[in-house]
C-alpha cells in the first residue's frame, strides 16, 4: 500500500519519544507479539500535546484495546485532575486493559466500560472536552453522529487510522472486495468532518493518519 510517512523519518521521530516506564515498554512488546493495534509513541505524544493545549479534563475513548493509549490520556489530564471514560468491545482485551490500568495505578482516573460502543454510547450522560475514536473504521460516521452533541464547544474530536494504511488514495478497483466498503466509509467520514460547518478539521499524516477536529464555539 501507499506509505504515509517515510519509514526512516518515522523511525527517527519515534526515537525522540519520551522515555516510558518499563510496563509501557512491555505493553508495546505485547501488542507487537500478539498483533494488537495500539497507537505508536509519537501519536501518543501528539495526543498529550493536544490535551494540554486544550486544557481537557473529561475525555472519552472509543476503543481501549489493552489500555496503552488510555494510560497516555490519563497522564495528560492528571495535572487538571481529569478523568478518562473508555470503551472496549473485546472481553479478553478489556481484562488485559484492566490489569494494565491497575499496574499503572490509575484505577481512580479511568472508567473502563466493557461492551459494544454502539450499545453504550447512547446512554452516556456526560459531555466531553476531548473524544478519541480508535475503533471499527466503518462505524466512524455513526460514532460522529452520536458523539458530536456530546463534544463540548471548543472541544477536540480526534479520529485515528483515517488513512487506512494509505488505502484511502488507492483506486477502488485495486482494493480487495472486503476493503472497499470500509475505505468508502472512511472517505465519506473525512469529507464530512472536513466540510462540517461546526468543525475545523486537519488531517495529520502521522502513524496511520489522524483527523483532528475542533468544535467551534458559539457566539453569545
Amino acid at each position: 500500500m501507499v506509505e504515509i510517512i517515510n519509514p526512516q523519518i518515522e523511525k527517527y521521530i519515534r526515537g525522540l519519544a519520551p522515555d516510558r516506564p518499563e510496563y509501557m515498554l512491555e505493553m508495546e512488546r505485547y501488542a507487537e507479539e500478539n498483533y494488537v493495534s495500539i497507537i505508536p509513541p509519537e501519536v501518543a505524544q501528539l495526543l498529550t500535546t493536544l490535551i494540554h493545549l486544550s486544557q481537557a479534563k473529561e475525555i472519552l475513548e472509543i476503543g481501549t484495546a489493552i489500555a496503552y493509549s488510555t494510560i497516555w490520556l490519563a497522564w495528560a489530564v492528571e495535572p487538571r485532575d481529569g478523568h478518562i471514560t473508555t470503551i472496549e468491545i473485546n472481553e479478553q482485551r478489556a481484562e488485559t486493559a484492566a490489569t494494565n490500568i491497575r499496574q499503572a495505578g490509575l484505577e481512580d482516573k479511568i472508567t473502563l466500560l466493557k461492551g459494544h460502543a454502539v450499545d453504550i454510547v447512547p446512554y452516556l450522560k456526560k459531555n466531553y472536552d476531548f473524544i478519541f475514536i480508535d475503533a471499527a473504521k466503518g462505524q466512524y460516521g455513526w460514532f460522529f453522529e452520536e458523539l458530536y452533541p456530546r463534544l463540548k464547544h471548543g472541544g477536540l474530536l480526534v479520529s485515528d487510522n483515517v488513512l487506512a494504511e494509505g488505502k484511502v488514495v488507492v483506486p477502488e478497483e485495486n482494493l480487495r472486495h472486503r476493503q472497499k466498503t470500509a475505505v468508502r466509509r472512511l472517505r465519506d467520514y473525512l469529507r464530512m468532518v472536513t466540510s462540517h460547518p461546526g468543525l475545523e478539521t486537519t488531517i495529520i499524516p502521522l502513524g496511520d493518519g489522524l483527523a483532528v477536529s475542533l468544535k467551534k464555539t458559539i457566539d453569545k
